[in-house]
């Protein structure tokens, strides 16, 4: 082997979420697959596995970044929605300021962060929480009302609830986007060896995503339920996968209010990878 590649394969936690599709795509068809090896998790089990040392890099929730050590933002890249993101909310029984208990989807971590704060900081509650897989009947038997993300959400029926998007909360309280998921990558990572270097890398593999669009939303549209249009219009309005100045804002503002409201220990500039 070429001294110069890593001694070991370069590990990747991916996450099967609809949002996260064109972010993987290139890894998923074989990009860099000399180098690369794929794990496959919901993103809350991608964090668990990067603060372990068990990936080298993975699509985490932002939250992520204040609570693991020594970790580094791929630049230019994240999973973002400028306004209204529809596929991460609250599924409530109540209106949002008389919600007492409130179920966490366990596969999430930014959303259920940003949950909290905005009922606390938008609408002056600070429900009882307790931590549910994503079973929407299960979740509200118990409690007021539910935060859950992703396909699950995507496919929830709504009939006789109020839904909170999230992004929508967020956008309409502070003007930004709000910044979901970050590709983070360990300091102790092995480069990848290929031209660009390990963040082009990353870039290549949503271009490919992005050029193969149709073929994501023909998947999509097999097992969500929603229409080919709804399906597109979401990857490519709903959802931004461009980590730019107003977003890196976003993460600055969200940062600093979940540090105040005990969500994470200390707050961290952002580090990017070369």
């Amino acid at each position: 082997m070429d001294g110069s590649r890593p001694a070991r394969p370069f590990r990747i936690s991916i996450i099967e979420y609809l949002n996260a599709a064109p972010l993987n795509y290139g890894f998923k068809h074989g990009l860099a697959f000399e180098q690369v090896h794929l794990q496959f998790q919901v993103p809350s089990a991608c964090a668990d596995q990067l603060r372990t040392g068990a990936v080298d890099a993975g699509i985490v929730s932002s939250i992520e970044y204040l609570r693991i050590p020594g970790l580094r933002i791929v630049p230019g890249l994240c999973i973002a929605s400028p306004k209204r993101v529809r596929s991460v909310g609250i599924l409530s029984k109540v209106p949002p300021e008389r919600i007492r208990s409130l179920a966490l989807d366990t596969s999430s971590r930014s959303s259920v962060v940003l949950a909290r704060i905005l009922l606390r900081e938008r609408y002056g509650t600070d429900p009882e929480c307790h931590e549910m897989d994503p079973d929407l009947e299960a979740m509200l038997e118990s409690h007021d009302a539910a935060v859950m993300i992703g396909d699950r959400f995507m496919r929830a029926r709504r009939e006789g609830l109020l839904m909170l998007d999230l992004a929508e909360e967020w956008h309409a309280w502070t003007g930004l986007p709000f910044v979901f998921a970050l590709w983070l990558v360990r300091e102790d990572a092995p480069a990848l060896d290929l031209p660009g270097g390990t963040s082009a890398c990353f870039h290549r593999s949503l271009e490919q995503g992005m050029a193969n669009l149709p073929a994501i939303v023909e998947e999509a549209w097999r097992s969500i339920g929603w229409t080919k249009l709804e399906l597109h219009e979401y990857l490519t309005e709903n959802i931004s996968y461009r980590l730019g100045e107003s977003e890196q804002e976003s993460l600055a503002l969200f940062f600093a209010k979940a540090v105040r409201h005990g969500f994470a220990p200390t707050d961290l500039p952002l580090r990017f990878l070369p």
